[in-house]
């Protein structure tokens, strides 16, 4: 018969790796999109326009002001571009803004298209980006300024003037 004490820390070792495989396997991955964000209402100043944004100028836009106000972008929103096959947008984003995210907000609001899939510990994967589309043994990747990114789109942090491209390789 086996010591009761040795049995006892198997039994505990067991025990474990069967709860962590437990929640390895039944763990839901959820991805939030901007509208799924909830945010607090910002201050407004007299004009009713939130404080700290600068006030963007409609007629280059050529969209009419609201009930005679200007649109706001906030000061700090710095972009970069993104270069996918024939498709050139330019993303704006906030300072410490994941790549991944600005994709969303792009697609959001019908600047870009694409598709991938989300591996839970490793993040998503583009499959299909613009008129760029992996398969035949080729693979999208993409590149930072010209160089390969050694992270993935869900771990990348957007720099201000930031160039990114994709190419299937």
């Amino acid at each position: 018969m086996k010591n009761p004490k040795k049995l006892y820390i198997e039994t505990i070792i067991l025990l474990f790796f069967c709860v962590v495989i437990f929640f390895v396997y039944t763990k839901e991955e959820k991805i939030t999109t901007p509208s799924q964000v909830k945010t607090e209402a910002p201050l407004l100043d007299k004009e009713g326009v939130p404080a700290g944004n600068l006030k963007k100028n409609h007629l280059a836009s050529g969209t009419p002001p609201q009930q005679g106000r200007e649109e706001t972008i906030p000061e700090n929103t710095q972009s970069a571009t993104v270069l996918a096959g024939e498709m050139n947008i330019n993303l704006s984003f906030l300072p410490n803004t994941i790549f991944y995210d600005a994709l969303i907000q792009a697609r959001d609001a019908n600047k870009i298209t694409f598709s991938g899939k989300n591996y839970p510990g490793l993040g998503f994967f583009v499959t299909d980006i613009g008129t760029l589309h992996a398969g035949s043994r080729k693979y999208l990747i993409y590149y930072i300024n010209g160089k390969e990114a050694t992270v993935g789109v869900s771990a990348y942090t957007l720099k201000k003037g930031d160039v990114i491209e994709w190419k299937l390789e």
